[in-house]
């Protein structure tokens, strides 16, 4: 055994930079009900809800194909999704979770707990599964959803959703999350009073026939704006989902450049940005961390879902953006396999990258190791405030 960070945890010696402890600064929690069949299994390797992409396209992608394969060597069992999928099922989940962390050596997780709250595990009970720290990330639009029916107008909707955000700062908070670019795009916009009581009324009587999506523009816009003036005074960070993602997105709207009005905003020079995804807006994210000293971005989704794309999209980030500016994550949710399987491609796309940056005369073979833990541990630990043991 291996002390890697905060946790004790085996090092993967076939995967390069396996000594170096993942601090995945953006995942989600783990399903309650593991998938039942083969076919649940697949869906999470998937950002498409499309029945026919399940069952005919995901055994195709390259990223499923190969994570059949490294499973496959994990589990001991035969390379195809049949027996990996049964020797996942004989392993209980609180086993197959700490294998599977210990050995992807994952530090610490900050952990989403708005991604379907209701069919997964809470902070405390996956605190009970995981062999390594979990720190608790608020995800903005499903407080709003909570609070919105209990809500007798717009100033009391303000009124309790910045208290509930300011409660959650003296709860042990690691970071605030918006995912408004999914549902209305990141051109923030300010509005009057008039709109905003409107637009409550309208969205309270949508939500009272059953719909439970917070999709109004003068209220996400609102919302996100008060919890940014909150995340500005109390010095939280603000994890903000860009490029791709969810099936249903205008990915036009969802191009970090929106965002420049609120990085110039001198009232917002307190919130450390931190930029998901990205992906297909790498250079982008790279040229706003690059100007902006308090922009970062991680390529979780974009790693591993790229696949071999992966290592390139990470150079052309590097290309633009100082390392100190690049974080390392996952963005797993709902299976431990997204986990490990996310921590390995993020130790390989950085590997490869820096091997290919230095091939070009830009990163020494000194400085590749250096740069590696910056970007797999060290930049998220000091953004986040998180100390390893020992």
């Amino acid at each position: 055994m291996r002390r890697s960070g905060p946790t004790c945890s085996r090092t993967d010696v076939s995967t390069p930079l396996g000594e170096i402890p993942l601090l995945d600064q953006h995942a989600h929690s783990l399903l309650r009900a593991q998938p039942a069949t083969l076919r649940e299994f697949r869906a999470c390797f998937t950002e498409s809800e499309a029945g026919e992409i399940i069952d005919r396209h995901v055994p195709w992608s390259l990223f499923y194909r190969r994570a059949i394969r490294d499973l496959a060597d994990f589990f001991g069992c035969a390379p195809d999704e049949d027996a990996v999928f049964e020797a996942r099922r004989a392993r209980p989940l609180d086993r197959l979770t700490r294998e599977m962390f210990a050995d992807a050596a994952i530090a610490a997780v900050l952990v989403d707990l708005g991604l379907r709250a209701d069919a997964h595990f809470d902070l405390e009970s996956l605190r009970r599964l995981l062999p390594c720290p979990a720190f608790p990330v608020l995800r903005l639009e499903t407080l709003a959803e909570r609070l919105l029916p209990e809500a007798s107008t717009w100033r009391d909707l303000e009124d309790r959703f910045t208290a509930e955000v300011e409660t959650a700062a003296n709860g042990g908070l690691r970071a605030l999350k918006s995912i408004i670019a999914y549902r209305t795009g990141l051109a923030l916009e300010r509005w009057d009073g008039g709109a905003l009581e409107r637009a409550f009324r309208e969205t309270r009587d949508v939500f009272r026939r059953g719909r439970r999506r917070l999709e109004s523009k003068p209220l996400l816009d609102a919302l996100v704006g008060r919890a940014l003036w909150v995340a500005a005074r109390r010095r939280l960070p603000v994890q903000i989902h860009t490029g791709f993602g969810d099936h249903d997105l205008d990915l036009r709207l969802a191009n970090p450049v929106w965002l420049r009005p609120i990085l110039e905003d001198p009232a917002l020079r307190g919130v450390s940005f931190v930029l998901l995804h990205c992906h297909p807006y790498v250079h982008e994210a790279a040229w706003l961390a690059a100007v902006y000293p308090h922009v970062y971005l991680d390529l979780s989704l974009t790693v591993p879902f790229l696949a071999h794309g992966a290592a390139e999209a990470l150079a052309d980030a590097l290309a633009m953006a100082p390392v100190t500016k690049i974080l390392g994550a996952t963005d797993a949710f709902s299976i431990p396999e997204l986990f490990w399987l996310g921590a390995r491609h993020a130790r390989e796309a950085v590997h490869a990258a820096t091997e290919s940056i230095g091939a070009r005369g830009f990163l020494p073979a000194a400085e590749r190791r250096d740069a590696a833990r910056l970007v797999l541990h060290d930049n998220a630990a000091a953004l986040y405030g998180i100390v390893p043991d020992g």
